[in-house]
Order: structure tokens, then C-alpha cells, then sequence
């Protein structure tokens, strides 16, 4: 029997605490921060975890200081505070970041209002970034000399947070942790819908691949869907007090624009803000706000065309940036909360909002129960107010009835510092802090506790070992074998895709392209899939000559 079959095998069993349908953050977050605290929980994903738009975020933690503009003071504040807490808790995979803005002229705002806006926000920080620093046109451009200053006021630089890695990794995290708690999380495990029995739920899971279906009992029922909470409840037959309208946002990843580990700032075209985020050694650009009717979305030509000009307009490149310049795309919905009932039909869903009133609508999250109290959804949420989720889940199970321990403050972030040290010794005293990942900004170590916690010991056993599982795989990129076989037997690695693009950035950094043709892609599907790696490979190819076509 494979991990998998025996994982599935324990979602029919006993009567869980809480059945949790969705993998994102909002899952993700509500699984680690109940069964850290005893609950007994089980989570399904008809897709991978941490995939959809939870994979799809700018890769950013911020306090959200465009909200200050709507006078959104209060949701500042909180975002705040837990972006702090975030940082604190995860020191080496969120980090404090700079943001060089620019501010044009002709815009809503003098440079100096947003400059004192940005004091605002550092005083909502509670001081714990660096302090902003207002920049005349011609200090900017000593700062910068990449960015057009001809079209710029003046400019500041501020402080907020950034995911060292992706977004899809920080939540595979919070899984992680729920397993080690004792959850039990199948991905690619639809719910084919529930009932009420009595005092429990019996919800059919069914194996996207087998097509077993599986009975799992609970005695709450979470919809932690994402964009998919209205059709689950209209699915389940449960009707709330909210519902969401979606506004599509796309990245594209291009070779790396400026040396440092710094975001550059702009207002763009639209008089939203706009994000050249270090990845990696590569950019990410944008994003994008567009309405949109279903959480299925894809990348248009115009929301191509929108980023390019916005960049062009914005940097003085060598060459301006053209569509052959992109390495990968993301695409993904923000699910915006209002208050109300869902219309009767996903499809008959209509916004008239004007375009202000579309572009200020809050990111607040909002958790709703059903008639049956024990029918939970959770509406909007994002990477940085996701702790708060999280407690605010184990509130709600506690009035349920279910025997909680109290909150406490260790449920998340990295192994204590002792771990920590301990890791680093025993690596030093195998010479690995001589390694140095290809781009020179960290030494193998520091990547593998970043990445992997605890489990980084596991690499340290195998490399001693097996010295030969040290060498990188691909060109461009530092993952190692030994990182591949841990990835095999601890990450919930069902597709080839899984480890490609969400365990990993490989197929943002390096795009579909460049791994199709890398002949170690072969090598790392067997090492992931062993006799099924050759079918897993094919899959993956033929998924990425579809994308190739589409575009």
C-alpha cells in the first residue's frame, strides 16, 4: 500500500473533530492551528494544497498600507500586527524588504502626503521595520538609476515583508505542521458533497485518481474553498450572510532586473500600486485587477501588454521588455467579501460597481456559519492575515463544543532557536557551509533550514551518506538529489507539477520551456515517482506543450 492509499485509508475511520474542505492558506492555517491545539482533523483538496490562488500571491506579507487610503485604519492595523508576528516567527522565510517608490507627476497625491502616509503606516508597524525615508527625484534616481525619474515627483522608502520563498511553500508549511500534529490532509481528494446524520457530517471524498470514494465523519464541516466557497455552499445547500466577486491579478516572471533584494514601487497606469518582486534570481512583475465573473481565470494578451508597457514606461532598459523576455506566468483570483447571499447561480453572479468603488473593496476575511452552526465558510483572506484566521477557527470550534486546548503562541513558525543552532553545527562539522548555492546569496544550510525546518536533518543524514546526492540538478538552479528523494517521502508529492512549481519555484525561475528540455527532469520524476515516472513525466509535458499552444 503507497502513503497515499494508507492516507485515504484513515480519512474512514473514527469521527473527526472537524473536516476541512480546501487546502489553501485559509485550510491550511485552520488544520495546523487546530490540531496543534488537539483537535482531531482531517483535510481534503480536489487539487494539490497550497495551490489555486494561494500559489499565485505576490509573494508578498504586508500590512497593506494602500488601505490607508480608504481609511481602512482599523484593517491596517491588524494586517500590521501580524505581518509582525509572521516575521517574528518565521526570521529566515519572511524577511523585512525595502520598497523604493516612485511617485509620478500628476498623481492623486503630492510625494510628500505619501511619504507621511508611509510614516503613518511605519507608526501602525509599531516601529519594527526601518523607518521610511522620503527621496527627492534626484536621490531616487542615486538610488536607483534604473527607474525613469523624467516622469517621477520625488519618492520614498519604505519597509514591509517579503516570502524568501513562494507563497504555495509558506502554506505547504502550515500543512506540514498540521500532519505532525496528527492531521491527516489528502490532496487531490474531491468532496462529493455532505449530509447531516444525526450529529455528525458524512461527506463522500473521492481519489481524483482511483476513483474511490471514501465516507469521512466529522462533527464540523469547514469550507475553506477559497474562490469556490459560494458554489461548495450552493453545492452543499447551505446559504450565508456573504458571498464573494473575484478580480483576477497576473504575474510574469523575466530575468532579473536589479541586483538587490529590493522591490521597486510604482503606481501604475491604472493608480494601482505595482511590484518588481526579487524571485529567486529572477523578477516577478505586477499585478493586475480586473473583474472577473469565475475563480477560473487564465492570462490575456492585455494583461501581457498592461505589464510590459507599465514596466517599460517605468525603468530606462537597455531593451525594453518584450513578451519573449517572459519566463513563466501566474494567474490567480482575489476572492473580495461582500456582504450578502450568494445569487442563486455562479453564473447569473453581476457586480455593478464602479471602477473606485471595484478597486477599494476591502480584503477583509469574514467567517460564517450556516442555520447549522456547525457549517462553517470562511470568505476572502490573504497570505498575511492568515494567523489570524487561524485563531479566529479555533474561537469559533471551541463555542461548538469541541475540547480545545487554549490558545497559545507556539502553534507556528520555525523550530526554536536550539534546533536551529544544532542543525547549523552538525552541518558545519560536515563542511557544508562551504557550499554555496549558485547565485552566491546563501550558503546550503541556511537554504535547507529555510526550506525544510527539522526535516533539513533527514538531508544531512542522507548526504553523509550518499556525498554523490549533493550535486545540483538542473542548470540555473541549486536543488540537489538529496532534496528531490526528501521531497518523494514527506512532501505530498502526487504530481510531477506538485514539486515543479509549488514545493519548489524551478518552473517559475527556469519556465516549462527550459525544464522540458533539461534532460534531469527524467531523473527527478523517477526519483519522485520511481515505475511511475515515466507516465508522470509525459503528463507533465504534455500539459506544458498545451500551455505552449494556448499562448
Amino acid at each position: 500500500m503507497t502513503l497515499r492509499q494508507d492516507t485515504l485509508k484513515q480519512l474512514d475511520g473514527e469521527c473527526f473533530d472537524v473536516l476541512i474542505v480546501g487546502g489553501g492558506i485559509n485550510g491550511a492555517v485552520s488544520a495546523a492551528a487546530l490540531a496543534s491545539h488537539g483537535a482531531r482533523v482531517a483535510l481534503i483538496d480536489a487539487h494539490d494544497v497550497g495551490s489555486a490562488t494561494s500559489a499565485n500571491s505576490s509573494n508578498l506579507v504586508w500590512g497593506g498600507i494602500k488601505y490607508l487610503e480608504s481609511g481602512e485604519v482599523a484593517l491596517v492595523n491588524e494586517l500590521c500586527r501580524s505581518r509582525n508576528r509572521l516575521m517574528q516567527r518565521f526570521p529566515s522565510r519572511i524577511r523585512e524588504i525595502r520598497f523604493l517608490t516612485t511617485v509620478p507627476k500628476g498623481f492623486r497625491k503630492p510625494a510628500w502626503m505619501v511619504y507621511l502616509g508611509a510614516l503613518l503606516y511605519w507608526g501602525f508597524g509599531r516601529g519594527v521595520t526601518l523607518k521610511p525615508e522620503y527621496l527627492s527625484r534626484r536621490r531616487l534616481q542615486q538610488r536607483q538609476p534604473l527607474i525613469n525619474t523624467d516622469i517621477a515627483q520625488g519618492g520614498l522608502e519604505y519597509s514591509d515583508a517579503w516570502l524568501v520563498d513562494n507563497d504555495a511553500r509558506l502554506t505547504f508549511d502550515f500543512i506540514r505542521t498540521a500532519v505532525r500534529q496528527g492531521a491527516v490532509v489528502a490532496n487531490y481528494t474531491a468532496s462529493a458533497g455532505s449530509q447531516k446524520v444525526g450529529d455528525e457530517w458524512h461527506t463522500w471524498a473521492v481519489d481524483q485518481y482511483r476513483g474511490e470514494k471514501t465516507r469521512v465523519r466529522s462533527r464540523v464541516l469547514l469550507n475553506a474553498t477559497g474562490p469556490w466557497v459560494d458554489d461548495y455552499n450552493q453545492h452543499s445547500q447551505q446559504s450565508m450572510n456573504h458571498h464573494h466577486v473575484y478580480s483576477k491579478g497576473i504575474h510574469l516572471i523575466v530575468p532579473r532586473l536589479v541586483e538587490e533584494d529590493r522591490v521597486l514601487a510604482f503606481f501604475a497606469s491604472d493608480g494601482r500600486l505595482f511590484f518588481m518582486i526579487p524571485m529567486g534570481n529572477k523578477t516577478c512583475l505586477g499585478t493586475t485587477d480586473t473583474r472577473v465573473k469565475r475563480p477560473e481565470a487564465v492570462v490575456t494578451d492585455s494583461d501581457r501588454q498592461f505589464v510590459l508597457d507599465n514596466v517599460n514606461q517605468r525603468l530606462n532598459l537597455p531593451q525594453p521588455l518584450t513578451i519573449a523576455d517572459v519566463i513563466s506566468e501566474r494567474c490567480g483570483v482575489r476572492p473580495l467579501v461582500v456582504v450578502g447571499p450568494a445569487p442563486d447561480s455562479p453564473e447569473s453572479q453581476q457586480d455593478d460597481r464602479g471602477d473606485n468603488d471595484w478597486l477599494n473593496l476591502s480584503r477583509k476575511h469574514a467567517i460564517d456559519q450556516s442555520a447549522d452552526p456547525s457549517y462553517l465558510s470562511i470568505f476572502g483572506g490573504k497570505l498575511t492575515d492568515c494567523i489570524n484566521v487561524g485563531e479566529e477557527i479555533h474561537e469559533r470550534l471551541c463555542a461548538l463544543g469541541i475540547s480545545l486546548q487554549p490558545l497559545s503562541d507556539r502553534w507556528f513558525g520555525e523550530p526554536d532557536e536550539r534546533r536551529r543552532e544544532g542543525f547549523w553545527h552538525q552541518a558545519t562539522a560536515q563542511g557544508l557551509d562551504q557550499h554555496w548555492c549558485e547565485h552566491g546569496r546563501e550558503t546550503l544550510p541556511q537554504r535547507w533550514w529555510r526550506r525544510y525546518g527539522t526535516d533539513a536533518f533527514e538531508l544531512l543524514v542522507d548526504v553523509a551518506d550518499h556525498p554523490e546526492w549533493l550535486q545540483p540538478m538542473l542548470d540555473g538552479d541549486d536543488v540537489r538529489e538529496a532534496e528531490v528523494r526528501l521531497a518523494a517521502r514527506l512532501e505530498m508529492v502526487t504530481r510531477l507539477e506538485d514539486f515543479l512549481r509549488r514545493r519548489t519555484m524551478l518552473e517559475l525561475t527556469l519556465g516549462k520551456a527550459a525544464l522540458a528540455q533539461s534532460p534531469a527532469l527524467a531523473r527527478i520524476s523517477q526519483l519522485l515517482f520511481g515505475s511511475d515516472g515515466e507516465r508522470q513525466l509525459e503528463d507533465y509535458l504534455a500539459t506544458t506543450t498545451a500551455a505552449t499552444n494556448d499562448r
